[in-house]
């Protein structure tokens, strides 16, 4: 899956991308449209949850990826400082990857509410039902 000095970013990973990115963007204006109409939000959560879980099932593939495959080095122009940051920043954008889907997904198994991907699809709880780690976890 490597090469020696790869001038472009694997295949997979640029598909992965930009797969992630319509993904994210299409949670962003689903989240906005649930939080301005209260009449489409049964419906809207329903897309919600199971694009969430496919954005966590594919961070997962990502990082894998990510980790298989040698990587076009930084341009020699690029201070050292610039490479920490896009190195920092990469680190942070993974972390949101995995976290914002798992955090959803633990508020809805405090809460005690289903899991429901699809029909009878269900994911099980992964935190305990609590009323006061529901109210902690941010919505």
């Amino acid at each position: 899956m490597s090469t020696t000095n790869p001038t472009q970013f694997a295949l997979l990973l640029r598909i992965l991308h930009w797969l992630m990115a319509g993904l994210l963007l299409a949670m962003l204006f689903i989240g906005v449209t649930m939080v301005a109409s209260l009449g489409d939000y049964h419906t809207l959560i329903t897309i919600h949850r199971p694009l969430g879980i496919l954005i966590l099932v594919l961070a997962a593939i990502r990082l894998g990826t990510r980790m298989l495959t040698r990587l076009p080095a930084f341009p020699p122009t690029m201070a050292p400082v610039e490479r920490h940051v896009a190195t920092a920043s990469e680190l942070l954008l993974y972390t949101l990857f995995f976290a914002t889907p798992l955090v959803g997904w633990g508020m809805l198994s405090a809460g005690h509410y289903p899991i429901v991907l699809f029909g009878a699809v269900h994911l099980p709880p992964i935190l305990p039902a609590s009323p006061g780690l529901y109210a902690l976890l941010p919505c």
